[in-house]
């Protein structure tokens, strides 16, 4: 894909399982960290990522091979094997079903990255950009 220009820039937010405060100061400083070493192996471009207590922003730049839904999948997968398997802490981390995606234009990278990096600080003082903070879709009424 080296001759493929594009701009793909993609904010994600997913939640942990029934919105539990699983997210703890110990599974943060492993879980931030290896998002970051995840998405470079995964060959995605890592702008922010960063979350609370029961959620987690992730802010990427995708080439025109990956798949949304794959690169989801891979970062919650991966993230919770890392956490629950690997690490062997007492704590664990476990994801709810669904993501929150959202593309963006080059110009509001900046401006996204900065409310990710504040994300503590935005739930406290309660200054949320609500459009940044869903991470389900909308339910859809049974078809009869």
């Amino acid at each position: 894909m080296s001759h493929v220009y594009h701009e793909l820039v993609f904010h994600f937010v997913w939640a942990t399982k029934n919105r539990e405060p699983l997210i703890t100061p110990k599974v943060e400083s492993h879980l931030l960290p290896f998002i970051e070493r995840k998405c470079k192996q995964l060959g995605y471009w890592l702008h922010a990522v960063n979350g609370t207590k029961d959620h987690l922003h992730v802010l990427i730049t995708l080439s025109p091979t990956d798949l949304i839904a794959n690169v989801a999948k891979n970062l919650k997968g991966a993230s919770s094997h890392y956490i629950n398997k690997e690490l062997g802490l007492e704590d664990i981390l476990y994801w709810q079903e669904g993501y929150g995606v959202l593309s963006l234009r080059k110009k509001d990278i900046a401006i996204v990255a900065d409310y990710i990096r504040r994300q503590k600080e935005h739930h406290q003082a309660g200054t949320l950009i609500t459009k940044l903070e869903r991470w389900e879709a909308a339910r859809k009424p049974a078809v009869r």
